[in-house]
């Protein structure tokens, strides 16, 4: 005997559902040709948005990757400029590039001869009343500044012992120190009183030395002249000449000592 026939009305589509007959199997998307749909575990709508700001609602704190490598991009350059500064201050202040400051030779050992001062330096203003015919007549119509005088003792090679003069005139103008100096250089011209001449005893020595070597020097507007004779007063006189070429040498020499007068 046949079951009786049960018929049933199909079940109400759903709201957004596939429409279809019941039973009807449905093909997956990716057999007719569709991609397959993205899987992620953020659901639909993809990934929260990222922010660095604070708070929740599946903000996400910056990569700390990221982080990392920017702290250590950082402490490299804070490393760079801490061993740049340290060798920079090194170079400055290495002191084997310091110049090493050497103490000048004493004015005195200067040349070729070793001079001992004598007399401290003497200073006037009245140069005319210290010097003798054409020079003393020149100084009298060409006053100097001033004169600045002292006496120095040297030993030659073979032992004797020479007194020099050094005397520094100084003119108030170049061309007027040239002019003088013409005029000292002259034969018979007179000269510049040494100060034997003026007074200084040396025992047992020449009373002035103009009979011995002579040398004369202009620097700007200073004039130097240097006379040199023999301690020994015996030697006095004994054909000496300004032009004798030992002791104008010694002279000559001498006229560093001028320098370091000064007026």
């Amino acid at each position: 005997m046949s079951e009786p026939y049960d018929y049933r009305a199909p079940t109400p589509p759903q709201p957004g559902g596939p429409q279809g007959w019941p039973g009807t199997s449905r093909m997956p998307s990716s057999a007719l040709g569709a991609p397959p749909p993205e899987t992620s575990d953020y659901g639909p709508y993809g990934p929260p948005e990222r922010t660095t700001g604070g708070g929740s609602g599946g903000r996400f704190r910056p990569d700390r990757s990221k982080l990392l490598d920017y702290t250590l991009k950082g402490l490299g350059l804070i490393g760079v400029a801490l061993v740049s500064g340290f060798l920079w201050y090194l170079i400055r202040n290495n002191p084997a590039q310091q110049p090493v400051a050497h103490p000048a030779p004493p004015a005195s050992s200067a040349g070729l001869y070793a001079f001992s001062p004598y007399t401290p330096p003497s200073t006037v203003t009245n140069c005319a009343d210290h010097a003798s015919a054409d020079v003393h007549r020149f100084l009298e119509s060409n006053p100097c500044v001033s004169l600045r005088r002292s006496l120095f003792t040297a030993s030659l090679p073979d032992n004797d012992k020479v007194i020099t003069s050094v005397a520094v005139v100084r003119m108030p103008t170049a061309t007027a120190a040239a002019q003088l100096r013409k005029v000292s250089d002259g034969n018979g011209t007179g000269h510049v009183h040494d100060l034997v001449e003026d007074g200084v005893v040396v025992p047992n020595g020449p009373k002035n030395l103009q009979d011995a070597g002579y040398f004369s020097q202009q620097r700007g507007a200073r004039v130097i002249i240097v006379m040199t004779e023999f301690v020994d007063g015996t030697k006095d006189g004994a054909g000496l000449s300004a032009s004798d070429h030992t002791l104008r040498g010694v002279s000559a020499d001498a006229a560093k000592q001028g320098i370091g007068l000064g007026n």
